[in-house]
């Protein structure tokens, strides 16, 4: 049989005018996906996008959105004569517009009427699909927009009527009013960590959705019997849209969306003088355990399976009759003790630190510079805990070795998290040889990297290279090679060299580059691998010579505090410098929150996920000897580790923002993506990302990596909405 003749599908020229002046120019592109047809008008105010396409036989007409406030659509009607267009539009009391086009190169080709249905979709997808009695609607499909300027609506002046008069326009369903009014609704998706509030207003066959402070247009809306329908247009890069069908029954609306690959949604709605929708449905939430907390010595403590339960929301699947949720570990409720205190310590007395040398410092000779190898050590980011935002400088042994115990006891060692970080506050005095001493606080600093070994974990100190550190300390400078032996005898794996007061004595970025080169090559030539960390505020750019230098990784700024304000600024800062990370070297925005108590748990989920993107260090801020199950639960994430300790050691980027929502990702060695979306906000509101924008193609599984469940298929683009101060990581395969 052959193949009918090519209708809208492609590419077109057009000219729209409204009967006065010159007529502007733009470019029709219309996509069929299965038997539904979608479009885009691009033109020199951007991409505005074309819904409900409707073609029969040779009539033809479609909905221009033209974004703004208030939202102008243009609803036009034609007909098509071969490979020309001829449209005008049929809106009442807003002027008259005609539209001419021509087809631009090949049509493309027509599968047969009776293929026009896109195939089953697998078995797997179809758990995605919302299960209702409504129209099968898809996606639209529409090509990523490119950043547009809402143009103004156009008032055409007094005119004589447009010569072309309008075909009827295709059947077109319209409301049977029963809708009309406002809803008080409420909005779950994907990684939501609480439901999205928002009001339905509907007038006839048009309506909005109001969240916060943003309208959002409703098209379609219809109504037939208990089925209702309708399509959301939300604005962005890309355009959003969202197809919802479900039953009107008994003054309720429970609605689904029933796109197939752009996440799942799920919407219902009581008339706005009726009580609140209740989601009668809606998927069970696995109670946390109690807040329990636990010391780190003389407790039990809990095992790594305890401490897996996930924390946020379950994502949100398109049936209206979900599974039963089951998150990888349900932690059995541990009881508190009446009273949590860190464990009991004898106080070892000790001098206070030297004070800070005064007067001038000769400036001694750095050697030339040049750029040094890798040495083969950190090729995955490190992880671990350090002491100094918890401890600062009050610590001993019994501190150090209680915080080794947590790491293991708590399941954090096995986790991954295996570098115990002392910070300054070790330092004693040197000999008459020059050879650097523990304080009376560490009595043994070999024992001390004896025991951390024991414990299967890795011994790393922060030393100053200035003479002395800002808190008073021993430093290295000048004692390089000698400090370098020291450590190595000791068992040293991780050295962080603090910069504080250098600068005094080296102010320029060459001097403080040879600085820091003079110290690796000291510790390359103990003939032990020693990890090499600059701690130096970021200055200089350092990201971009840091590697040079022979260090491992460096710290991008001042320490972060347990804010929002602070580790956003950290983290998010990060995009641009993801060209100087990758095994061996990486940039480090500082230390993770979780546990700290300045913050929510949905926001230590986003320093979390961010940290996995970013592919950073991830060392912990937080007191090991007593964490609470749900700080655990934060930290022990099997599935985002992998993200973060991912082989290939490719830092992510920003691929998207719009106003304070962004999405984030990272290439992964299996050739995966891993995304992130992030709501920084305090409003509740869309994050969409397209697959052009993430440089991929081609349809992919979707996994959340908090709820470790698979969500569904997904091609083109992947849209999700996310209350305030929340995210979601999610891992796209093949």
């Amino acid at each position: 049989m052959a193949a009918p003749a090519a209708g809208l599908d492609g590419s077109w020229q057009a000219e729209q005018s409204n009967g006065g002046g010159a007529p502007d120019a733009a470019t029709l592109v219309f996509t069929r996906n299965g038997a539904t047809l979608s479009g885009v008008m691009r033109g020199k105010d951007g991409d505005m996008p074309l819904f409900d396409v409707k073609e029969a036989g040779s009539t033809v007409s479609f909905t221009l959105v033209i974004p703004g406030s208030p939202y102008v659509s243009v609803r036009y009607s034609g007909a098509l004569a071969g490979d020309e267009l001829r449209l005008v539009s049929s809106d009442d009391g807003q002027g008259v517009y005609m539209l001419t086009a021509h087809r631009s190169g090949v049509a493309p080709a027509r599968v047969a009427a009776d293929a026009l249905t896109a195939p089953a979709a697998p078995a797997q997808e179809r758990a995605q699909v919302a299960t209702l009695d409504a129209p099968a609607l898809r996606p639209s499909q529409l090509p990523p927009p490119a950043p547009q300027t809402a143009p103004a609506p156009q008032t055409p002046p007094p005119a004589a009527p447009p010569r072309l008069v309008p075909p009827a326009p295709a059947n077109i369903a319209s409301a049977s009013g029963r809708l009309d009014g406002t809803w008080t609704a409420r909005q779950e998706s994907s990684g939501s960590a609480a439901p999205v509030e928002a009001r339905l207003t509907f007038t006839g066959s048009r309506g909005v959705m109001h969240v916060g402070a943003d309208d959002w247009p409703l098209f379609e809306v219809r109504d037939a019997g208990a089925e209702v329908s309708f399509t959301l247009i939300i604005p962005g890069q890309p355009y959003v849209t969202i197809h919802y069908a479900g039953r009107l029954e008994s003054g309720m609306l429970q609605l689904a969306s029933v796109d197939e690959g752009q996440g799942v949604f799920r919407l219902e709605a009581n008339r706005a003088n009726a009580p609140g929708p209740g989601f009668a449905a809606a998927p069970v939430t696995p109670v946390p355990a109690p807040e329990t907390s636990t010391a780190a010595a003389n407790q039990s403590r809990r095992t790594p399976s305890q401490a897996t339960a996930p924390a946020p929301t379950p994502p949100v699947v398109a049936s209206l009759t979900p599974p039963p949720q089951t998150p990888r570990v349900a932690p059995a409720p541990v009881a508190p003790p009446p009273e949590v205190q860190p464990p009991v310590r004898e106080p070892v007395p000790t001098p206070p630190p030297s004070s800070a040398q005064s007067g001038p410092v000769a400036k001694l000779p750095l050697p030339a510079l040049r750029d040094l190898p890798p040495n083969n050590l950190a090729l995955k980011p490190i992880m671990g805990w350090a002491s100094r935002q918890k401890l600062g400088t009050d610590i001993d042994n019994n501190a150090i070795e209680d915080a080794a115990d947590g790491l293991n006891e708590t399941g954090l060692r096995a986790a991954g998290f295996v570098y115990v970080e002392v910070d300054h506050g070790w330092q004693g005095e040197r000999d008459a040889s020059g050879v650097l001493h523990a304080n009376a606080k560490f009595p043994d600093m070999k024992a001390l990297g004896d025991f951390i070994h024991g414990k299967r974990l890795k011994f790393g100190l922060e030393v100053s290279a200035a003479p002395k550190s800002c808190d008073g300390f021993e430093g290295s400078y000048g004692h390089e090679a000698e400090d370098a032996k020291t450590f190595a005898s000791w068992g040293v794996d991780y050295v962080l060299y603090d910069w504080c007061g250098a600068e005094k004595i080296y102010p320029t970025q060459a001097e403080q580059r040879a600085a820091y080169q003079k110290m690796a090559e000291a510790l390359r030539a103990t003939g032990r691998d020693i990890v090499f960390g600059m701690s130096q505020r970021g200055v200089f750019d350092v990201a971009s010579w840091g590697a040079k230098t022979g260090a491992n990784l460096w710290l991008s700024g001042f320490d972060i505090k347990d804010e929002w304000a602070s580790f956003t600024e950290a983290g998010f800062g990060q995009n641009g410098k993801e060209a100087f990370a990758g095994p061996g070297h990486w940039n480090s925005p500082g230390l993770l929150q979780a546990g700290n108590g300045g913050m929510t748990s949905d926001e230590y989920r986003i320093q979390m996920n961010l940290w996995a993107i970013l592919a950073a260090p991830m060392m912990l801020g937080d007191e090991v000897r007593i964490m609470t199950r749900e700080t655990l639960g934060i930290l022990i994430n099997e599935e985002l580790i992998e993200i973060n300790q991912d082989a290939l050691g490719r830092q992510g980027k920003r691929v998207s923002q719009n106003g304070q929502t962004e999405v984030w990702a990272r290439p992964l060695a299996d050739g995966s993506t891993a995304v992130a979306f992030f709501n920084r906000g305090d409003q509740s509101a869309p994050v969409a990302v397209s697959w052009e924008q993430l440089g991929i193609e081609g349809r992919r599984l979707a996994r959340d990596l908090w709820w470790h469940r698979d969500l569904g298929n997904a091609n083109g683009r992947y849209v999700v909405f996310l209350t305030g101060h929340t995210s979601l990581l999610l891992k796209l395969s093949r």
